[in-house]
């Protein structure tokens, strides 16, 4: 794994990981940015139908909460971390990250993660193209499917299951109950 851009140790000798902190605020930044434009957009039309801020606005709010309690759980373990037990915890740390093998808390190496990211940009890509062919809702299931079963390593069925759940989310949210506009592609299924 790589090195955190630690800064300068506190007076309890805690490192702070910058590169870190800056992270999660530059998404906690942009999350406000989105909320705020979604909110400019419009959540609704004159005719109460879903506005085209809708999405932008609920995607805005996602990444501002989980910023937001990604800052605030950090917080609270650095501050853990500068008790009593502090410096067993430094050595601890000192050891994992002077481990042979660069393994994940998956135990996955960093070939192994490689292959996962290649992997899931060629299932999007599928899927973006499935999506001119049998239409939205089955092109989405069937990438919950892939992902699942070839990049998480689930069962089958566990796939499958998955698969059903989004495909049912998506009819039931966005087909029946927002009266969305689903392309459903060539084929014209659903």
């Amino acid at each position: 794994m790589s090195t955190p851009i630690a800064g300068p140790a506190r007076a309890d000798g805690i490192a702070v990981d910058k590169g870190a902190w800056a992270t999660r605020l530059v998404f906690l930044v942009v999350g406000v940015a989105v909320l705020v434009a979604g909110v400019g957009y419009g959540l609704e039309t004159d005719a109460g139908l879903v506005g085209p801020g809708l999405v932008p606005f609920a995607a805005g709010l996602v990444t501002v909460v989980a910023s937001l309690w990604e800052c605030v759980r950090t917080f609270l373990l650095e501050r853990r971390s500068a008790g009593p037990d502090a410096t067993a915890s430094r050595i601890a740390n000192t050891v994992e990250a002077s481990a042979p093998e660069d393994l994940d808390n998956f135990g996955r190496s960093t070939l192994q993660r490689n292959r996962a990211v290649v992997l899931v940009f060629l299932v999007l890509a599928v899927t973006v193209v499935l999506t001119y062919v049998i239409g939205l809702l089955l092109a989405l299931s069937l990438m919950v499917i892939a992902l699942l079963v070839l990049i998480e390593k689930k069962r089958w069925w566990v796939g499958l299951l998955g698969g059903v759940a989004a495909f049912l989310f998506g009819y039931l949210v966005f087909g029946l109950a927002l009266k969305v506009p689903l392309p459903t592609g060539m084929l014209g299924l659903i």
